[in-house]
């Protein structure tokens, strides 16, 4: 009965927070017209290339994706581990330690524990028309608290910044840029159902504030300027492990996130002093994700492989004109490996995870995670 009040508020509390972000309408005319030949109407440049659009669009879904994925991934590890030992408790070794905390089994000590972790990221986009590379880096560091048995509550504070150089809108040989840099807090709650099952929910707000450069595709004169974006998300997730031949476990996770972004409207200027104005500029994005990993615990590690699936079910689209190519697959495969430390002292966890994301036509991105977690 206790499992099945659990499940319920969990489940409860994941519809209510995604009914509180409803994204509107996106704004008309994300792009700014710098010479004549467009006509100086936003329809006109709607009707022609890419590289009329601010640093701010074409990134603007794979931007978002990436930096939500990865702090959500960030939220439900952190979560699981501190629940029930990086998803499955696993004893591993003969003085009864457990991977969740390296403290005795059933030891309820420790109620409180606090974390940090970082992680960096590549992203490309290898079609012509909407072309561009950089890097994007995260830290986050949270507290949180077990408030009854197999219920855990924490709060997390984020910094994130991205550095993105955007060919589609350079000239002979520049570049544009993307960048930008910011602040998350984000609250957490986790519910243990039982040694193996538990279920996480994550909501958060994110400051970013942009800077952007593109080149006039006609004169090569450099066009600048910066706005800021307010950023709401969303993810629920469950993990359950079980035990396969040997020693090894499989820990899989199923999840959904909703993220929302809305740009600032702004004032872009170009070399000689003339300015452009922007709209704003909203992005949603809605994915589905579940994860699997083949763990196989040795003394005091637990190594593993990943597999992982990623679909967006809303998305905002990369607008281009007629005659222009948009690579932008729903659907996205995560292939990765990693490593828990789970007995680096008498109550501090760890562990290092790498993957990418391959399966997207003319995409690519590679991620690092690495954190540490006390419990005391």
């Amino acid at each position: 009965m206790k499992s099945y009040f659990k499940l319920s508020a969990a489940v409860a509390i994941g519809f209510m927070a995604f009914g509180t972000f409803t994204a509107p309408a996106n704004a008309a005319g994300p792009y700014s017209c710098s010479d004549s030949t467009y006509g100086g109407s936003y329809s006109s440049c709607s009707a022609n290339n890419t590289a009329n659009q601010a640093s701010t669009v074409a990134t603007a879904t794979t931007v978002l994706r990436a930096a939500t994925s990865r702090t959500t991934r960030i939220m439900s590890d952190r979560i699981s581990a501190a629940l029930n030992g990086n998803i499955g408790s696993v004893d591993v070794a003969s003085n009864s330690l457990t991977a969740s905390s390296g403290m005795a089994a059933g030891d309820m000590a420790g109620k409180m524990g606090a974390w940090i972790t970082g992680s960096w990221g590549n992203v490309e986009d290898d079609n012509t028309d909407t072309a561009f590379d950089g890097d994007t880096y995260n830290a986050m560091i949270g507290v949180d608290y077990i408030v009854s048995p197999g219920v855990l509550v924490g709060l997390s504070l984020g910094y994130e910044d991205v550095d993105i150089d955007t060919a589609y809108n350079g000239f002979n040989g520049q570049d544009g840029n993307l960048s930008g840099d910011g602040y998350t807090v984000a609250p957490y709650v986790g519910v243990k159902f039982s040694d193996q099952s538990s279920a996480d929910l994550t909501v958060g707000y994110s400051d970013i504030e942009y800077d952007t450069v593109r080149f006039d595709p006609n004169t090569g004169n450099r066009i600048a300027g910066s706005t800021d974006a307010d950023r709401y998300f969303v993810s629920a997730g469950v993990n359950h492990a079980m035990p396969l031949k040997g020693n090894w476990t499989l820990e899989g996770r199923g999840g959904i996130t909703y993220a929302y972004e809305d740009k600032d409207g702004y004032t872009e200027t170009e070399a000689g002093g003339t300015t452009i104005a922007v709209d704003s500029y909203d992005t949603e994005l809605g994915q589905i994700l579940a994860d699997a990993r083949f763990a196989y615990p040795y003394k005091q590690v637990k190594p593993y492989g990943l597999v992982g699936l990623e679909y967006d079910f809303v998305k905002e689209d990369t607008p281009v004109a007629a005659g222009q190519t948009l690579s932008d697959d729903d659907f996205g495969v995560k292939f990765g490996a990693g490593i828990n430390l789970i007995n680096m002292g008498s109550n501090v966890t760890g562990g290092v995870e790498a993957y990418t994301v391959e399966f997207r036509d003319d995409y690519e991105e590679y991620v690092v995670n690495a954190g540490l977690r006390v419990k005391f």
